[in-house]
């Protein structure tokens, strides 16, 4: 078949793959794969067209490819804090499950998880052939990061951010404090919107006379 070129192709290209019985037709093994190695390649993610392959990796352990089992899980990274990498690893076939790379890359996943930021980046750096096709891999991970210090922190001093975000140099981490709308003072990074995220919100009710003076003439009448 011809090999689509565009996210919307592709898109209508697996679109059947993925419905009814026919999700479980091991010939569509090789298209989407083909799927996979373009996403990691344009910045685009199809959780449930990845979650079909791994499934029929499952069931056809004999055409199970690690190499696009690792990429299928790296992309689910960049999709952090959504649960689609537990899901992945739920189908995992037992054979790649052994795979080291496949190991590495869970192992990145439990770093990101308990939030071990500052272990994280070096361990990545270890292994730098797991990420580097992957379109915009780094972004992504300072995007969740940056996410979970805006609900965890009130003021962080820039070189606690700095090791969280993997050593960024002046530059880049002053653009991505500016783009999570942060102020950035000396040495210390002022979180304004951290408020918004942990201050409960006051509820008010209105609440009629007439429903109520009821129950104040009994009162009254005790």
């Amino acid at each position: 078949m011809d090999v689509a070129s565009s996210s919307q192709d592709w898109k209508e290209t697996v679109k059947p793959m993925l419905a009814g019985i026919n999700r479980y037709n091991p010939e569509n093994i090789e298209t989407l794969e083909q799927y996979v190695q373009f996403q990691v390649e344009s910045n685009e993610y199809d959780f449930e067209a990845n979650l079909t392959l791994m499934k029929l990796y499952q069931f056809q352990p004999s055409r199970s490819n690690a190499g696009v089992a690792t990429q299928i899980l790296v992309k689910a990274l960049t999709n952090l804090p959504k649960t689609d990498f537990i899901l992945l690893k739920c189908v995992l076939p037992q054979n790649l499950q052994r795979d080291l790379d496949v190991q590495q890359v869970i192992n990145l996943h439990s770093l990101l998880e308990s939030c071990q930021f500052r272990e994280f980046w070096p361990t990545l750096r270890e292994n730098p052939m797991l990420v580097e096709e992957v379109s915009d891999f780094e972004a992504s991970i300072r995007s969740y990061i940056c996410d979970l210090v805006a609900v965890s922190y009130q003021n962080i001093s820039m070189e606690l951010l700095r090791g969280y975000l993997g050593g960024v140099d002046d530059a880049t981490l002053s653009g991505l404090a500016v783009s999570q709308g942060w102020e950035v003072a000396a040495d210390t990074v002022s979180i304004h919107n951290q408020e918004e995220h942990i201050k409960p919100k006051k509820i008010l009710a209105k609440i009629e006379f007439d429903s109520v003076s009821g129950i104040l003439t009994a009162a009254a009448a005790r």
